[in-house]
C-alpha cells in the first residue's frame, strides 16, 4: 500500500495548530471568566481588581500601620507616613493660587479655598449657624452639648473616661519622660509633652497653615477663623474665644 506523504510544510502547520490549541488541562486561573479576578472585602464589601490593593485596603479595618517614621517612631499606613514626614521636613507643596499660602496636605488647601469662595456647607442643627469646615462646626457644637458618660464622686465633674480622671485625686503619675523626668497621669499627656523636646508641630490649621504642637492649641486657634466665642463672663457677659482669655479678663462689673 502506498504511503501517504504530507505536502511540504503541512506537518509544521499542523504542529503550530496543536501548539496554539487551548489545552484541556488549563490552570484554574486561565479558566476564570472575565471579572472573576476581582477581590471583595469581607468586612465592607468593597471590591478591588487585585489582591495587592485589597491587602492595602484591609489595613483600614485592622488598624495595621506597618510603616514607621525614622525620626520620631510614629506608625502609619503608607500614604499617612508620606504626609507625616512633611512635619519634619517643613515641606508645603500645596499652594493657594489666590493668596499664595502653602500647605503640607492637599486637603488643608481644599478647606482653605473655602475662605475665598465664602461657601459654608456645614450647618448646626441646633441654631442654624453655618461654617466653612466640618471641624469648625464640631468646635461650635460643644457650645450646645455638655453631656458626659461618667460623674466623679470626688469632685462631681463629668468625664468620658472616669478612670483617667481619678488619678488627679490619687496623685498617681505612672508615665515618666525619659528626657527631663517629668511624670504624667495619662500616657497621651506624655506623648504631647515630648513634642517640647522634639519641636514637632503635627497639627496644621487648614485655613492659614499655622502649625501647633498640641491639638487643643489648634482647636483654640481655629476659633479665630470661625469667630466662635464660647467662654463668657458671668458678670458682664463679655465673650472670649478661649478659656485663658476669660481667666485673664478683669471685669469691672464684678468688683
Amino acid at each position: 500500500r502506498a504511503a501517504l506523504v504530507a505536502p511540504p510544510g503541512h506537518c509544521h502547520h499542523r504542529a503550530e495548530q496543536e501548539l496554539h490549541r487551548p489545552s484541556q488541562e488549563a490552570t484554574p486561573h486561565e479558566q476564570l471568566p472575565a471579572g472573576r479576578g476581582v477581590v471583595a472585602c469581607e468586612v465592607c464589601g468593597k471590591k478591588f481588581p487585585n489582591p495587592s490593593q485589597y491587602k492595602v485596603h484591609k489595613r483600614s479595618h485592622t488598624g495595621e500601620k506597618p510603616f514607621h517614621c525614622e525620626l520620631c517612631g510614629k506608625s502609619y499606613r503608607r500614604s499617612g507616613l508620606k504626609v507625616h514626614q512633611r512635619v519634619h521636613t517643613g515641606e508645603k507643596a500645596f499652594r493657594c493660587d489666590t493668596c499664595g499660602k502653602s500647605f503640607s496636605v492637599s486637603a488643608n488647601l481644599a478647606r482653605h479655598r473655602l475662605v475665598h469662595t465664602g461657601a459654608r456647607a456645614f450647618r448646626c442643627d441646633v441654631c442654624g449657624r453655618r461654617f466653612t469646615q466640618a471641624s469648625h462646626l464640631k468646635v461650635h457644637a460643644a457650645v450646645h452639648s455638655g453631656e458626659w458618660n461618667f460623674i466623679c464622686n470626688a469632685c462631681g465633674k463629668g468625664f468620658n473616661s472616669l478612670t483617667l480622671h481619678q488619678r488627679t485625686h490619687t496623685g498617681e503619675r505612672p508615665y515618666v519622660c525619659e528626657v527631663c523626668g517629668k511624670s504624667f497621669s495619662v500616657v497621651q499627656n506624655l506623648v504631647r509633652h515630648k513634642r517640647v523636646h522634639t519641636g514637632e508641630k503635627p497639627f496644621e490649621c487648614g485655613v492659614c497653615g499655622k502649625s501647633f504642637s498640641q491639638a487643643n492649641n489648634l482647636k483654640a486657634h481655629q476659633q479665630v477663623h470661625t469667630g466662635e466665642k464660647p467662654y463668657s463672663c458671668s458678670a458682664c457677659s463679655r465673650a472670649f474665644s478661649c478659656s485663658r482669655s476669660l481667666r485673664e479678663h478683669k471685669c469691672i462689673a464684678a468688683v
